[in-house]
């Protein structure tokens, strides 16, 4: 109860009941998407949905230890709120025990140890684990004494990078059963922490922790991040393309006819619209664009992980979102705003200080 009253005096009674609402929603729409013909479907959108909000947490941890690197003075306020997103994992580490044990319906790998439901179970459970531990030790309040050391900072970005990298090659790839990708590692582990630091960023915008100088820079690092993240898109597209190989088109084929508008809408809210609003220096002072930016981004970035996996378990002439993907959808968003509420309404009154 305790909880749920703090819940409540981050959220506003209002926003709690309609974020406790749609979680019910959502565990009602995926319990009733079981059945023998849309299993596959009901867990892809599981899936999709977790790789985006788990994204989000390893992202925002990321940001935090990639700015105990980098001398950037504007990141120092904001580092705090990329670990304040840990809230989430407890319930991420369930779902992803949930998608580990219906992972028969919907693993499509060739059969192998590896590729096993318990080989898959084991790896991914205690890896995520282990990732979203160590975000833990850059959590606030455990460096008020002294700052965790750059060893750890950059141990926990190399562990990023492989863990995310073996969510793509587990859940994307083993979703599919031909589609063989070395970039798609490098591609999930951008695109989360593209998202976790719009994230960051945008919630730093929402409490006025970012001063129009401040702005400028974090503008500029979104800039440069949709640029990056439009580069290894392109370059999966091009290796497709000129490779001309079944097992890589195929994966292709199957994202044309309605997911064709899904893809154009990824690639508009993840690069386009962001690299024309922030081009410009008025783009990159403005607060409201800015803003503005960051949600239309977080949003194609959602888009991006039901367009890696929901085609691949669904037939080519099924529906492209369905109600119950929305409802799914709106679930993990209900659990994901009351389990990071709490810790954000405690660290805004450290937002004068700074690290």
């Amino acid at each position: 109860m305790r909880r749920w009253r703090d819940v409540r005096n981050a959220l506003g009674d209002r926003l709690a009941i309609v974020a406790a609402i749609c979680v019910i929603a959502g565990l009602l729409a995926f319990a009733t998407g079981l059945g023998a013909e849309e299993r596959a479907r009901t867990f892809a959108t599981l899936i999709a949905n977790w790789l985006f909000f788990a994204g989000l947490v390893a992202g925002g941890g990321a940001f935090r230890a990639f700015f105990r690197l980098v001398s950037a003075q504007w990141a120092r306020p904001l580092s705090n709120l990329g670990s304040v997103l840990l809230g989430f994992a407890p319930i991420a580490l369930a779902i992803l025990v949930v998608i580990v044990v219906g992972s028969g319906a919907w693993l499509n790998a060739a059969p192998s140890a590896w590729m096993s439901g318990a080989g898959l179970g084991a790896r991914e459970l205690v890896l995520t684990a282990g990732l979203f531990g160590g975000g833990f030790f850059l959590r606030p309040g455990v460096d008020r004494d002294r700052r965790p050391q750059v060893g750890f900072a950059i141990a926990y970005l190399i562990a990023f990078a492989i863990v995310l990298s073996l969510w793509a090659f587990d859940l994307v790839l083993g979703a599919d059963a031909m589609f063989e990708s070395t970039l798609i590692g490098g591609f999930v582990f951008m695109s989360a922490f593209t998202a976790g630091t719009g994230l960051v960023v945008l919630l730093a915008l929402r409490h006025g922790l970012l001063a129009e100088r401040a702005r400028r820079d974090a503008a500029g690092l979104i800039f440069a991040l949709a640029i990056f993240w439009a580069y290894l898109f392109w370059s999966q597209y091009l290796t497709i393309w000129y490779g001309n190989l079944p097992d890589e088109v195929t994966f292709a084929l199957r994202r044309t006819g309605g997911w064709g508008g899904i893809v154009l809408a990824v690639i508009g809210a993840v690069f386009a619209i962001p690299f024309v609003t922030l081009l410009h220096p008025a783009g990159r002072r403005s607060a409201r664009a800015l803003g503005i930016v960051l949600v239309v981004q977080l949003l194609g970035l959602w888009l991006c992980c039901q367009l890696l996996i929901v085609p691949s378990l669904t037939p080519v002439d099924a529906p492209v979102l369905s109600i119950r993907d929305a409802l799914v959808a709106v679930g993990m968003l209900g659990a994901f705003a009351l389990s990071v509420a709490r810790g954000l309404e405690n660290l805004m009154p450290e937002k004068k200080t700074h690290d």
